[in-house]
């Protein structure tokens, strides 16, 4: 039976892995700077060949399953604990297969947490993986958790986010609000434009200048309001003429996390990431949110 979560809860998905305890260690941050609980959730896998229940018990296999993601989950809670004393901290262990108990709880989650482990580049072009299924199907902000193992904890650099119109961007400037707000640092609100067949037909320098301008005004009306909301956040507004990924992963470099839409104005991707998205997830040396509108 699934455990239900407190809908205010970030939870985190435990593997046993390094980059695992990290995130967990980043989500314990965050989650005592938004006075939010923290689950780790640990799950027994689903054994891909078949064996009836009766046979698990037998060979006690399910048992030893349990007690290792156990261990595991206890791992991370003590890595927690140790840097946040006084953080509520929940220790959950379910069976079934990490993705899909995640994208269970990310129905009544505030954020749900997956670490990005280093053969994740790969694996998500070739396989697939829980960060990537995890992003693409939640019900919630979703952190694809990729940093320094070293240094996990958030900084004092900006939050990147990027808008585009969309609601799922939309949902990205809020949740970029809050973090900012919650950490105490800027926000740095990307808007890239790059029409080319708009371009090819208007090379007027001018025309360009006014294209710009435009953009300018485009951004400014999607963050209005905001800053109101949050009147102790900073925010610097960029516009550039690029495509949205290459801007974002340029200027994720001076930033401590990226926050994005589930997807932009690409009618072919359906249920899917976002071009954006993806490339984020795929490069971006920090951690990436992925927002979608509730």
């Amino acid at each position: 039976m699934r455990t239900p979560v407190d809908r205010h809860s970030i939870v985190v998905g435990i593997d046993g892995s390094p980059a695992a305890v990290g995130a967990a260690r980043w989500a314990g941050a965050i989650a005592n700077r938004q006075h939010a609980p923290l689950v780790l959730l640990g799950v027994v896998p689903a054994l891909d060949f078949p064996l009836t229940t009766s046979v698990l018990a037998e060979v006690d296999l399910l048992p030893e399953l349990r007690a290792a993601a156990k261990n595991k989950v206890r791992e991370a809670f003590e890595a927690v604990r140790a840097e946040q004393p006084e953080l509520e901290i929940r220790q959950i262990v379910e069976e079934g297969t990490p993705a899909r108990e995640l994208i269970e709880h990310s129905a009544g989650a505030r954020m749900v947490v997956v670490a990005a482990k280093a053969q994740d580049r790969l694996s998500t072009l070739l396989l697939g993986s829980t960060a990537l299924t995890v992003a693409n199907k939640a019900n919630c902000p979703v952190t694809v958790w990729r940093g320094r193992l070293d240094q996990p904890l958030p900084d004092e650099r900006p939050v990147l986010v990027g808008v585009d119109g969309s609601p799922g961007g939309a949902a990205a400037i809020g949740e970029a609000y809050e973090l900012a707000s919650a950490l105490g640092v800027e926000v740095v609100a990307l808007h890239a434009w790059n029409d080319p067949d708009l371009l090819q037909w208007t090379p007027v320098p001018d025309t360009w200048i006014a294209l710009a301008q435009q953009e300018k005004e485009l951004l400014s009306e999607r963050l209005a309001g905001w800053s109101d909301k949050f009147p102790d956040v900073a925010i610097t507004q960029v516009v550039e003429k690029a495509t949205p990924a290459q801007a974002l992963l340029e200027h994720a470099e001076k930033a401590q996390l990226v926050l994005t839409g589930s997807r932009g104005h690409n009618r072919l991707t359906g249920l899917l990431l976002g071009s954006t998205s993806q490339n984020l997830l795929h490069n971006a040396a920090s951690p990436v949110v992925i927002c979608r509108e509730r």
